[in-house]
């Protein structure tokens, strides 16, 4: 009987993992089974295309199948490991030796209580390779035309005969912007986070100071080293984006000045919690926090833990503040606040409130979409639906989940219809 048919919560009951949302845990168990323990034993699911239980749908997207893929510099190795990011039906190991890609799956060996545990997987894939593997899936799986891409989303709105009314255009720039109009009966965001957070602190808009990833590579991204040595960047944040920014400085000769808020210790710190051997460029920014990396001894990188940046004045001194409340200046060329980002949903007009926390602005860490727990819908808005970072599964693999709860929802109101 298919899974899209099944009682979702009884299946997922007392499962617990990586993700708070029981559904996406189910479906990553079935397609990956113990994964993070590092075994390879294969999916549980059969898949069978089966026409008459389609979904009439249609996915909205401003760019390529692979949204935020795309954006991604295209030699940096993915968090996640290769096949956690696969989809169902094409294997990305099937689709690397397609394209003729010498990167093929080996075998690694975990070691856990030192035991060692033969025949684990754990290679990484470049983000170019999963931006085109997602682009190449669409057609692959004939899903083409189910997709309207540079498609841009202005208005999501209640409309007449408790339908929704969807308006944007359609195009690129310099192109013309044609624009569209979509009623649907019910509306999936799947967004993820595409603005970048902020301190809110004096000077934080000077020209100077950066909050992307990409921002540094449009300013140095055809910098190979430099010949004399600049004043340091100011690197601020203590997560993946972070971590690339110094990593990309200290390769082109420019030092660096990290601030982190928290002890270098700290367990929510993710280079702690990283092994060296599946993530080694990590490993390094953990040594260097701790002052035992040769780049962190000779000045290169200097680690100013438990640290707030309070104001960033017009000169380039940055004015830091320490726990204790010692206030100290240091002179930069660049800031980069790499702290995370938020989703953008300024699209969404006469909806109500979507977090859990109804007066705190949407953040999938904090303050999630509110959501059931097994359909994904909104809590505060029937017929609209999330998944994804919105509910908090950054991690593709657990972001199926919630396509698996709408879809089953989905169907069982149709039954529920035809009964």
């Amino acid at each position: 009987y298919a899974l899209v048919f099944q009682d979702l919560d009884y299946l997922s009951e007392g499962l617990e993992g990586r993700s708070f949302n029981p559904v996406a845990l189910l479906f990553d168990q079935l397609q990956r089974p113990n994964t993070d323990l590092g075994l390879e034993q294969g999916s549980c699911l059969k898949w069978i295309y089966n026409p008459s239980h389609s979904v009439k749908h249609l996915v909205l997207g401003c760019g390529p199948p692979g949204g935020s893929w795309h954006n991604m510099h295209g030699s940096q190795l993915t968090l996640s490991l290769n096949n956690w990011l696969e989809l169902p039906g094409l294997e990305f190991q099937d689709w690397l030796r397609e394209h003729r890609h010498e990167a093929v799956r080996k075998p690694c060996t975990l070691v856990k209580n030192r035991i060692e545990s033969p025949g684990n997987s754990y290679d990484r894939a470049t983000t170019s390779h999963i931006a085109e593997y997602y682009k190449d899936y669409v057609d692959k799986m004939d899903l083409s035309g189910y997709f309207s891409n540079d498609s841009k989303v202005l208005s999501v709105k209640h409309g007449s005969d408790g339908l929704w009314e969807i308006h944007g255009v359609k195009g690129n720039y310099p192109d013309e912007l044609v624009p569209f109009a979509v009623n649907a009966n019910n509306v999936v965001l799947a967004t993820g986070n595409s603005v970048a957070k902020t301190l809110g602190i004096p000077g934080e808009r000077h020209q100077f100071v950066y909050h992307q990833m990409e921002d540094l590579e449009n300013l140095f991204g055809d910098l190979e080293v430099l010949d004399s040595q600049p004043d340091p960047c100011l690197v601020v944040g203590a997560g993946l984006s972070a971590g690339d920014a110094i990593l990309s400085l200290l390769c082109k000769g420019i030092p660096v000045i990290h601030a982190v808020r928290r002890s270098v210790n700290d367990p929510s710190i993710i280079f702690n919690n990283l092994t060296p051997t599946v993530y080694p460029e990590y490993s390094l920014i953990r040594e260097m926090m701790k002052g035992t990396h040769d780049k962190a001894l000779d000045g290169t990188y200097q680690c100013l833990a438990k640290t707030k940046l309070v104001e960033i004045r017009k000169n380039r001194e940055c004015i830091l503040k320490k726990t204790d409340g010692t206030l100290f200046k240091k002179k930069v060329s660049y800031v980069f606040i790499l702290i995370g980002m938020s989703p953008e949903l300024s699209f969404l007009h006469g909806v109500n409130s979507l977090g859990i926390e109804k007066k705190l602005p949407l953040d999938s860490k904090k303050n999630p979409v509110d959501i059931n727990a097994f359909t994904y819908e909104c809590s505060n808005e029937p017929g609209l639906y999330a998944l994804g970072p919105l509910v908090g599964d950054n991690f593709v693999r657990f972001g199926m989940g919630g396509g698996l709860g709408i879809a089953n929802h989905l169907f069982k109101d149709d039954m529920n219809a035809i009964i």
